[in-house]
């Protein structure tokens, strides 16, 4: 058991040291110092050129009160529990997006019977990746809406905004439940469109077309992605803000400043905020304080309360929105006699 237990930790380190030296992670090391490189840019330029120096910088992009916090414990502790122990993983598995795009594609051929799988060239695939790259986007800006605007699924998603400091790590600071619920938002909405592109077009298409929409992700990545869970301020200027997510839109998402409250859900796409009416634009840059605006003690001081506090809180939700119990209506009491006899003396009666 001690030398299973002992495998499976050599093999999941091993798998997470691939994962920070791969040029192809989104969160691996070289996207990381890309982002910061870029960080770089933009500090020289809302700071100005007389004042830059990569002291200064360094000093900027690493302070000792976000590295050297509670806070950032906390999201060291997360992160590490999500890889060695992989509750997204196992969400994925009891909610796969794929196995429901194959059940909707086998859904399909039984209903309609089987169609000549159309060969796809470079445009079309391109096409179809951006149609699934939309997919997943709207399904991620549709999982964190319903996690700051269903108060039993907030209660889940308060982990990731208790941070009182953003560090890259904080993107790994997700509840398992809120895992689980985007599994299950996927399954909803990305699976049918995988579907019916696994249908139309076959597995190689399909294969292709995951290829290109994970291409996507990776770049977005490397355009300074990192970013927008630090206090490096990097905003695309108002054209670009409303259609792609720069650093700047996300840790307004993070703001305790009621401004900000409920704004900027989208993860690589801003065109969902635009068009839904939940997009906030900064006309320039502003200071910003993170945590949960509306709580003055810390939730989550360590990983078991950022992992159990969260039902507790749930199940506080539930109970004050449960329908109380209305007052029985007395029965009518009979009158006295003396008073039914005055009432039978009345006009009318």
């Amino acid at each position: 058991m001690l030398e299973k237990l002992a495998d499976y930790l050599a093999d999941t380190s091993q798998a997470l040291a691939l994962d920070l030296v791969s040029p192809w992670a989104r969160t691996g090391l070289l996207a990381l110092i890309v982002g910061w490189l870029i960080g770089m840019l933009a500090y020289r330029h809302y700071f100005g050129r007389e004042n830059f120096s990569l002291l200064a910088y360094l000093r900027h992009a690493f302070p000792r009160r976000v590295y050297w916090s509670r806070t950032f414990a906390v999201d060291l502790q997360v992160f590490l529990f999500g890889r060695l122990l992989e509750p997204a993983r196992w969400a994925g598995l009891l909610l796969s997006v794929t196995a429901v795009a194959t059940a909707i594609s086998g859904g399909l051929t039984a209903a309609f019977g089987p169609v000549r799988e159309s060969t796809s060239g470079a445009l079309e695939t391109g096409l179809l990746a951006l149609l699934l790259l939309l997919a997943f986007d709207f399904g991620t800006y549709v999982t964190h809406r319903l996690s700051h605007e269903v108060p039993f699924l907030w209660a889940f998603h308060r982990v990731h905004h208790s941070a009182e400091e953003l560090n890259p790590l904080t993107l790994e600071r997700k509840h398992p439940v809120y895992s689980l619920l985007g599994a299950a938002i996927d399954c909803a909405l990305v699976a049918p469109v995988q579907g019916v592109i696994l249908y139309f077009f076959g597995g190689k298409t399909e294969l292709a077309v995951l290829a290109g929409t994970n291409l996507a992700f990776i770049l977005f990545a490397y355009c300074a992605a990192s970013l927008r869970h630090t206090h490096i301020w990097l905003s695309y200027g108002p054209v670009l803000d409303r259609i792609v997510v720069s650093p700047a839109l996300h840790q307004i998402h993070h703001s305790k400043a009621p401004r900000h409250f409920d704004r900027n859900y989208g993860e690589v796409l801003a065109i969902w905020d635009w068009l839904l009416g939940t997009i906030y634009l900064p006309k320039e840059r502003e200071e910003l304080e993170f945590g949960i605006g509306d709580e003055a003690v810390q939730p989550h001081p360590n990983l078991g309360a950022a992992l159990l506090e969260p039902f507790a809180y749930a199940w506080g939700t539930l109970r004050r929105r449960a329908p109380t119990a209305a007052p029985e209506e007395s029965a009518p009491q009979p009158l006295p006699e003396a008073q039914a006899e005055a009432a039978s003396s009345l006009p009318g009666q």
